[in-house]
C-alpha cells in the first residue's frame, strides 16, 4: 500500500512539470484563438501540431527508459519555450489591436487660441466686452463647439482669415477665434505681407475635442480613406484611396494630389485637399465621396512626427530613387523652417535610410517633374517598404518598440474585425493583385487655404477623375 502510494506522489511530483507545459500551451493557443488571423486549415493544424508535441513529450517524459525521458525532457524544454515566445508575442499583437481597433470612438483634439494686436490693452478672453467684435473663420474644424466654450461674446464670422488679421493688427477693439494649427500655418507656409506673427498676442485658449465613432460594419469590400498629416496635425500632404475586395482578392491604390481643387459639400464652398483638414473632420471625407462617387467606410490619419518612430523602430528601411538630388526640406521635426537642419543628399539607386531621412523623402516634390504627383508615388512606395519590414522576422528583436511606435503613427475608426478579416486573406496563401492609379490636373494658382487671396491649385483632369471612378468601381463589383 505503501509502496502504491509512493508511486502515486512520485507520479504527481514528477508530471507537475507536465502540468506547467500544459498550462503554458493552454495559454498560447488561447492567444491565438483571440487573435483570429488564422485560416481555418492552419487553425487545425496549429492545434494538431501543438496536441502531437505534447502528447508526445508526455509519454516519452514517463517512459521507463532514461533516454526516452531524456528526450521528452527536451521536447518539453523546446515546447515551454516556443509557447512562451508565441504568447509573449501574440498577446502583444492582441492588446494593441485592443488598444487601437477596439475602440467604439476615438478623439481629435484642436487646440484653439483667441488672439489680439500686440498693441492691445487686453490680456485675457474676460476683458472683451459686448460691443468688441470676436470674428472667427467660419469653415474651421469643431467651430461650433469652440464658440460654446468662448461664452457670449460679439461673434462675427469671416471667410478671410488674412483680411480678418490685417484689421486686427490695426483695430485694439477686434479679435480673432483661430485654431492654433491654422495660425501657425498662416506663417510657415504662405507669403503674406504687411503682418508677422509679432504683431499679435495670444489672450486665450483651449482645447476642444471631437470623438469619431468606429465604423461596426465588415463589408467584402470596402474603401478606405488614407491621409498622411503635416507637422500641425491638420493640413493633409498625402491622399490615397484604397479600395478593396476581399473576394476577388483586388485592391486598387487611388493617389490624389494635395492641391486637388474640389467642391466641399459641407459648406459649398471649393479649396484644396490639403487644406480640407482644418475644417471638421468628416469634411474630407465627404469632398471625396462626392468626386469619385463612392462611399468611404473607413479613414487611417497617418501622423508626421511619428513616421519617424516607426522607421527608426525597425532599424530603417530600403528606398529605391530614380534620381539624384538635395531635397528642399531640412531633416528637422515640428517646423517648417528649414533652415533649422541640414538637407539630405539622395543617390541615385536603394539605400537604407533611417525615420527622419525618410521623412524628408517623403516631404519632397520640388526635386522631381511632375511634383506633387511624384511624391504621391514615393509615399505609396514607403508605406509599402515599411508594411513588408513589419512582416520580416527582424522585428522580433524590438518587438515591444515597433508597436509602441505604430500606436502613435495613425488613428482609425477600422474595427478589428475588418482587420482580421483582411490579416486571414492575406494569410490563406493567394496574394492581393495590386492596381496603382494618379489623379491629375492643372496647375494653376486659385483661391485656397483660409481665405488666403492666391495660392498653388490643381484642377482636376476630369478625364483622368472619370478613368479612376470606373476601375473603383470594377473592382467593386469583382470585374
Amino acid at each position: 500500500m505503501r509502496r502504491i502510494k509512493r508511486k502515486k506522489k512520485k507520479f504527481i511530483i514528477k508530471n507537475i512539470l507536465s502540468l506547467v507545459v500544459f498550462i503554458i500551451l493552454f495559454l498560447a493557443v488561447f492567444q491565438v484563438f483571440k487573435l483570429n488571423v488564422l485560416p481555418t486549415k492552419y487553425l487545425i493544424l496549429f492545434v494538431l501540431i501543438e496536441t502531437i508535441l505534447f502528447v508526445g513529450a508526455f509519454l516519452l517524459y514517463n517512459a521507463r527508459k532514461k533516454v526516452l525521458v531524456i528526450i521528452g525532457i527536451i521536447l518539453y524544454i523546446l515546447v515551454i519555450t516556443a509557447n512562451l515566445l508565441g504568447y509573449h508575442y501574440i498577446s502583444k499583437i492582441n492588446s494593441y489591436i485592443d488598444n487601437v481597433f477596439n475602440q467604439e470612438t476615438y478623439k481629435i483634439e484642436t487646440e484653439y487660441i483667441v488672439i489680439a494686436s500686440a498693441k492691445s490693452s487686453i490680456s485675457t478672453l474676460d476683458g472683451i466686452t459686448d460691443a468688441d467684435q470676436v470674428e472667427y473663420y467660419k469653415y474651421s474644424r469643431s467651430i461650433d463647439k469652440a464658440l460654446k466654450q468662448i461664452g457670449k461674446k460679439n461673434l462675427v464670422s469671416v471667410d478671410s482669415v488674412i483680411k480678418s488679421m490685417r484689421q486686427i493688427k490695426e483695430d485694439q477693439n477686434k479679435y480673432l477665434l483661430i485654431a492654433r494649427a491654422n495660425f501657425d500655418y498662416v506663417f510657415e507656409s504662405s507669403n503674406i505681407e504687411l503682418i508677422n506673427k509679432d504683431d499679435f498676442k495670444i489672450i486665450h485658449s483651449f482645447v476642444v475635442t471631437d470623438e469619431i465613432k468606429t465604423n461596426k460594419e465588415t463589408p467584402d469590400t470596402f474603401n478606405i480613406y488614407i491621409n498622411g498629416l503635416d507637422f500641425t496635425g491638420i493640413m493633409r500632404d498625402y491622399n490615397l484611396i484604397a479600395t478593396v475586395n476581399m473576394k476577388t482578392r483586388r485592391v486598387v491604390l487611388t493617389s490624389i494630389p494635395r492641391d486637388y481643387y474640389i467642391d466641399v459639400p459641407a459648406y459649398n464652398i471649393k479649396d484644396t485637399l490639403m487644406c480640407l483638414g482644418s475644417l471638421d473632420p468628416e469634411v474630407s471625407k465627404e469632398a471625396l465621396e462626392k468626386l469619385l462617387d463612392i462611399k468611404i467606410d473607413y479613414t487611417i490619419n497617418l501622423n508626421t512626427n511619428s513616421l519617424v518612430d516607426v522607421v527608426d523602430s525597425l532599424g530603417g528601411i530600403e528606398y529605391c530613387s530614380e534620381y539624384d538630388f538635395i531635397t528642399t526640406h531640412a531633416m528637422v521635426l515640428n517646423t517648417f523652417d528649414d533652415t533649422k537642419g541640414k538637407k539630405l543628399h539622395v543617390t541615385k539607386g536603394c539605400k537604407k535610410y533611417n525615420g527622419i531621412q525618410i521623412l524628408v523623402i517623403a516631404r519632397e516634390r520640388n526635386a522631381f517633374p511632375g511634383r506633387d504627383r511624384y511624391r504621391q508615388k514615393n509615399c505609396r512606395e514607403i508605406l509599402i517598404s515599411i508594411i513588408d519590414k513589419l512582416a520580416s522576422t527582424t522585428t522580433l528583436s524590438n518587438y515591444t518598440e515597433v508597436l509602441d511606435s505604430l500606436e502613435g503613427l495613425y488613428t482609425t475608426d477600422m474595427n478589428q474585425k475588418t482587420l482580421k478579416k483582411l490579416i486571414k486573406k492575406v494569410i490563406d496563401g493567394n496574394k492581393f493583385e495590386i492596381i496603382e492609379q494618379s489623379l491629375n490636373g492643372t496647375d494653376m494658382i486659385g483661391v485656397g487655404h483660409l481665405g488666403t487671396e492666391e495660392s498653388w491649385i490643381m484642377v482636376p483632369d476630369e478625364q483622368t477623375v472619370i478613368e479612376a471612378k470606373n476601375t473603383i468601381k470594377k473592382i467593386q463589383k469583382g470585374k
